[in-house]
Parts: C-alpha cells; sequence; structure tokens
C-alpha cells in the first residue's frame, strides 16, 4: 500500500524565477527624494492649502503607481500557483472520497467489538457478583474496561475494586439505618423519615442531635399542653360526654368515636399528628 502511494505521489518541478526590479536604485532614489523633500514637519496654512492639496493628491498617484505594480507582478506570480493548488485540491478530493466510506466502516467495526467486549464485561460482573454479596446492577461499567488495549486481569481487577467498595457503602448504609431507626424507635419518634434521610447521606451523629430537638420540641409542647389543660381544668365540668367551660358555657372537648381506614404509613403519621397535639385517643382491637 505505501509503495502504491510513493509511485503515484505527483513530481513537481518548482523552479521559481526571482523578481528583480531592473531599476532599483533608481527608483530607491526617487522614493527617498519625495520623503526627504515632503516628510518633514509641514505647515499647512489658510494661505497654502490649496497647493497643499494638490501635492497631496501627487503623492497619492505615486503611492497609487507603485501599489498597482506590486498587485501586477504578485497577480502574474499568484495565477501559476492558483492552478497548481486546484489540481492537487481535486487529487485530494479524489482520496477522501475514498476514506471517508473507510471511516465509517472502521468505526461500525470498533462498535461492533466494543459491544462484543461489553457483553463479555457483563458477564464477568454477573459471574464475580454473588462472591462479593452485590447486585450485578449497581456496578457501572467503567468505559476504560472496553477499550480494546484493557487486559481480562485490568478488568477483572477494576470489577473486583468496583464491588468491594459498593458492598462497603451497601453495609454502611445499611449500619446506619439501623442505628437511626433504633435511635428514633427508642426516642419514640417514627423512624421512617429518618431513616430515609441516611439512605439520600445525611449523616447519623447529626441525624441524632436533629432527633434529640425534636424529641425536645416535643417534650416542650406537651408540658406546654399540659400546664394550659390544667389551668382550664380549674373552670371546666363534665358532663355527659362533653366538657364545659364554666366561665363561659362553651363546649371545649368532646369524646367522639371514628372509624379510620388508612394505610400504615397514613397511620403512623396521623399516630405522630395526635400524639404532638396532645389529641386522647383509645385503640381498640
Amino acid at each position: 500500500m505505501a509503495n502504491e502511494l510513493m509511485i503515484v505521489e505527483p513530481a513537481v518541478d518548482v523552479h521559481p524565477s526571482p523578481i528583480t526590479i531592473k531599476n532599483l536604485d533608481q527608483v530607491q532614489q526617487a522614493v527617498s527624494a519625495i520623503v526627504a523633500k515632503y516628510g518633514q514637519d509641514f505647515v499647512v496654512t489658510a494661505d497654502n492649502i490649496k497647493d497643499t492639496k494638490s501635492m497631496r493628491a501627487s503623492l497619492n498617484k505615486v503611492s497609487k503607481a507603485i501599489d498597482e505594480k506590486r498587485l501586477a507582478v504578485k497577480r502574474q506570480y499568484a495565477e501559476p500557483v492558483k492552478i497548481f493548488d486546484k489540481q492537487m485540491g481535486a487529487f485530494k478530493d479524489q482520496i477522501d472520497g475514498v476514506i471517508s466510506p473507510l471511516d465509517v466502516k472502521i468505526k461500525e467495526v470498533i462498535a461492533q467489538e466494543r459491544a462484543a467486549k461489553q457483553e463479555r464485561v457483563e458477564g464477568l460482573i454477573a459471574e464475580m457478583a454473588p462472591s462479593y454479596g452485590v447486585e450485578p446492577d449497581a456496578i457501572e461499567i467503567e468505559p476504560s474496561w472496553l477499550n480494546k488495549s484493557a487486559t481480562k486481569k485490568q478488568i477483572v481487577d477494576g470489577i473486583a475494586g468496583a464491588m468491594t467498595a459498593t458492598k462497603k457503602a451497601a453495609d454502611q448504609l445499611a449500619a446506619d439505618t439501623e442505628t437511626i431507626t433504633k435511635y428514633a424507635t427508642v426516642q419514640g419518634v417514627d423512624p421512617a423519615g429518618w431513616a430515609d434521610q441516611v439512605k439520600h447521606g445525611q449523616d447519623v451523629d447529626y441525624l441524632m442531635k436533629a432527633i434529640d430537638n425534636q424529641v425536645e420540641r416535643q417534650a416542650e409542647k406537651q408540658r406546654q399542653l399540659e400546664a394550659k389543660a390544667a389551668e382550664e381544668r380549674t373552670h371546666q365540668q363534665t358532663k355527659g360526654d362533653t366538657v364545659v367551660d364554666t366561665n363561659t358555657g362553651e363546649v371545649v372537648s368532646r369524646a367522639v368515636v371514628l372509624k379510620i381506614t388508612a394505610t400504615i404509613p397514613q397511620m403512623k403519621l396521623l399516630k405522630s399528628y395526635m400524639d404532638s397535639e396532645g389529641i386522647k385517643y383509645e385503640r381498640e382491637g
């Protein structure tokens, strides 16, 4: 393949001829003379402004003539370069037309190889997971494991490391969840919400302090409710299922029987609310 490319490589014969200004000295002397004569600090006044404008116009003509000559010579040299560039560009476009479909086919093969390797990696994960006590779905495949250069040992070591870390994190989460659940239960607080915060990464010590604060707030609220109830009982009288304020004659409480149908979590929330509000209730059955 390389030899074929060498055979068809364009053999270009380039002999750029120098650009020579035959009367360079004369041109330089003329330019220097103009600069010397008109390059001084020329004072423009109302009296000489007409002559000054004429002088500027003449200088512009000289500058334009020089630039036109420069561009004309440049175009003479640029034309063969333009033709050569067009020819070589056409050759390149033809070769690139062959390269493009090759790129597509190469990418397809690489994608197939990567998919096959991913399937093998998934098989290794499923095979190793029971030994590490983790679920295969808990292991995220690292992109480097799918590289063609990645050996089986490197992949196995990577999977083992990921599973060890996953198992350790799961065990720690389970331990922290159990700790908070037991602590909340002992404190008489519904543990569900606190355990859920552990799963979202909240610190155990922080949650314990938060539980203590909630218990203290509930206890203080209960003390206030009991004190208020004790004060109100001094001017309350029970009549059947109702309690009446003897000062105002207002019915301040009434015993009623409710049949509530709810899920267990809803029941726990209801119980927690009634406890926090000092609502008396009895459980039957």
